[in-house]
């Protein structure tokens, strides 16, 4: 389902919080790995490790979104999880290793 909120796009993630769809994929993947990804009332988007750190945030309208994705994508990297996700490719060969 998705909505329109002040000329952005917002999804729905299962929970039935809004999401940018912009950082929805790297929240699924994040959520795979065991991080947990909160949406906020304020509305961002909030990462944190399987540890419980906190690694960052996403607001669900940014003033900036290449310059917010760029901070995300750091951010989430120094906390250890892949970004991009690793294509269906990339994890076969993966499992085929042993990795």
């Amino acid at each position: 389902m998705t909505i329109v909120k002040g000329g952005s796009y917002l999804t729905y993630d299962k929970r039935g919080a809004t999401m940018n769809p912009d950082i929805a994929d790297w929240a699924a993947w994040a959520r795979s790995q065991g991080w947990t990804v909160m949406d906020t009332t304020k509305g961002y988007t909030q990462f944190f490790t399987p540890e419980g750190d906190y690694a960052g945030r996403y607001p669900a309208t940014p003033s900036n979104p290449r310059r917010r994705m760029a901070d995300l994508k750091t951010a989430l990297k120094a906390h250890g999880l892949q970004i991009p996700p690793p294509s269906k490719k990339e994890q076969r060969a993966a499992r085929r290793k042993g990795i």
